[in-house]
């Protein structure tokens, strides 16, 4: 319920400018006079309001820098109808029908306004006598003195009292300060002409639905996570949310971050009419943001889901796949790079597609005249993928001869030779089309696992053992399932000897496929308890390696 509310406040947040802005009567513009606005022209048939307006705060703002007095006087013309204001005998404003309110006539609208700015031209003639600037000054002195002095006496009288200043103190006193600068703000002409220019343009419609979808952007990416989550439970499928604790629970961050980029350029995109330079400056920075995001979760995720099932699932079939996985892995992420780079190309206008496709013909052409280098280089991606040695391996040539392999390039594989000590450059493309055998696959590693029971086995609970153990071995990736021995250790049937022998070519792949193994021991026990069977592996297992005949 809380995720709900919290939903519905930020999509409250997000509507209610939206709302606010259209019932706003169109567009109008205000006359201002030292940051205080007087009143609101409309837009006519040749002039927009901010026209109207610039033009008679402009003349306005020249009067008042004079020392001259300053008249209003409103016109009615005979040959046009037209009623106009004017000041010190030259034009300022006209007064239309639009800028008349209900139940008053062109007349009356335009003696209001002239009253109006008699008052305000008089004020702002009294704030610039040195008098005014003198007082006002002197009393906004004797605030900050007072400020300054209570939190000295503060100061002194915790010390002697030996009271702890908390949260309240810091409150008040930002407050105090925060209060004088409202106040000169208020008091002097500058400064509230500074603040009307930096937060008028904010009243204004359009700004607020764009502050309103970027704050509902913050609010709504940062419960994202727990609303997916919500959902997935609403669902009621165990698997799906399964699937998301997997998968999704780790990368919450990214998870909030990408939907925060989603929300914000979408916000961005309602600057494109309030500020356009601004707008085409930040939507590259917030596109980049996007796809970028995208992508790392993406590229996550994926590697997550490989790593957790594609390990699993291709057990079953060759235990062996692990390193297929990984390569393919490579290969979908390097997919998803490409993807993210054409999307970010197509958000900046930018014709990545035709470029590369304008490059393939002079590509085509070099292809043609580098068709040896690229065969071989088809050959290593076919090494790497099939992966018949791998560096560190022994391998026996065609003609016979024994060497190791010292490394794998792009286009030749080197190998060192054991009879002579010189290196063999062999190239990829003749190493993928002949026989290899390799030496270092011999290499086993035998596993002894001593099971002790607290009472001797049974036929039946010696069988139900047997099946745990194979049902569990059975689908380690790396295990030789035909090597599995289980056997009783001793005449008291109260101790089982496991053998098992685990294939690899390389140290951390040994490593992994030991975690695997102790971590199907967990498995077999806790398939066991289910029988009422519990046993104790308190002797080390013990790790014999079988050396390769070479």
């Amino acid at each position: 319920m809380k995720l709900i509310f919290l939903f519905v406040m930020a999509l409250f947040l997000a509507t209610f400018p939206m709302s606010f802005a259209l019932s706003v009567d169109g567009p109008h513009s205000p006359v201002v006079v030292d940051g205080i606005p007087l009143f609101y022209l409309q837009p006519v048939d040749r002039s927009s309001a901010l026209d109207r307006t610039e033009f008679a705060n402009k003349l306005l703002a020249d009067a008042i820098s004079n020392e001259k007095l300053i008249s209003f006087d409103v016109r009615n013309d005979p040959n046009t109808s037209a009623t106009s204001i004017s000041l010190n005998k030259n034009y300022l404003l006209t007064v239309t029908a639009n800028d008349v309110l209900p139940n008053f006539s062109l007349s009356q609208q335009a003696k209001q306004w002239e009253d109006i700015l008699e008052r305000a031209v008089a004020k702002a003639k009294k704030e610039r006598t040195s008098q005014y600037i003198v007082e006002r000054s002197l009393w906004v002195l004797i605030g900050i003195g007072i400020i300054i002095l209570l939190r000295f006496l503060l100061v002194i009288v915790a010390k002697i009292a030996q009271w702890e200043t908390g949260s309240f103190t810091k409150v008040f006193f930002s407050f105090a300060w925060l209060a004088i600068a409202l106040v000169c703000a208020e008091w002097f002409p500058v400064l509230r002409s500074i603040r009307y220019q930096i937060f008028s343009p904010f009243s204004q419609p359009q700004w607020l639905i764009f502050l309103g979808a970027l704050g509902s952007s913050f609010v709504f990416s940062h419960y994202a996570p727990g609303l997916l989550r919500f959902a997935i439970k609403k669902l009621d499928i165990h698997s799906t949310e399964n699937v998301y604790l997997a998968l999704i629970q780790p990368s919450e961050i990214l998870v909030q971050f990408s939907v925060l980029s989603i929300c914000v350029s979408w916000s961005l995109s309602l600057l494109e009419t309030l500020a356009p330079v601004v707008y085409e400056l930040l939507k590259p920075i917030a596109n980049l943001f996007v796809v970028g995001c995208l992508y790392w979760l993406s590229t996550k995720v994926t590697s997550r889901y490989l790593r957790t099932y594609g390990f699993k699932f291709g057990g079953k079939f060759n235990p062996s796949s692990d390193d297929a996985i990984l390569v393919f892995e490579t290969v979908l992420n390097v997919f998803i790079f490409i993807v993210a780079l054409v999307t970010f190309a197509r958000s900046v206008n930018f014709d990545l597609i035709g470029l590369v496709a304008s490059l393939g013909l002079v590509g085509l052409a070099v292809a043609f005249a580098a068709q040896k280098i690229l065969e071989q280089l088809i050959a290593t991606l076919v090494l790497y993928l099939d992966r018949p040695f791998v560096t560190g391996d022994y391998i026996r040539l065609p003609a016979g001869e024994l060497g190791k392999v010292e490394s794998i390039g792009l286009r030749s594989t080197k190998i060192r030779s054991l009879g002579t000590g010189t290196i063999i450059v062999m190239p990829n493309s003749i190493l993928v089309s002949v026989e290899i055998e390799n030496v270092t696959l011999a290499k086993k590693i035998m596993v002894l696992l001593y099971m002790d029971f607290a009472s001797a086995l049974g036929e039946r609970e010696y069988a139900l053992v047997q099946q745990a153990i194979m049902e569990k071995i059975v689908f380690l990736s790396g295990i030789d399932p035909n090597s599995t021995n289980i056997a009783l250790a001793d005449g008291s049937g109260k101790r089982l000897r496991v053998s098992l022998a685990i294939l690899g070519s390389q140290d951390n792949a040994v490593e992994v496929r030991k975690r695997l193994l102790e971590l199907a021991s967990v498995q077999i026990a806790k398939s066991l308890a289910v029988h009422g069977i519990v046993f104790t592996m308190e002797n080390p297992t013990v790790y014999v390696q079988s050396p390769a005949t070479i």
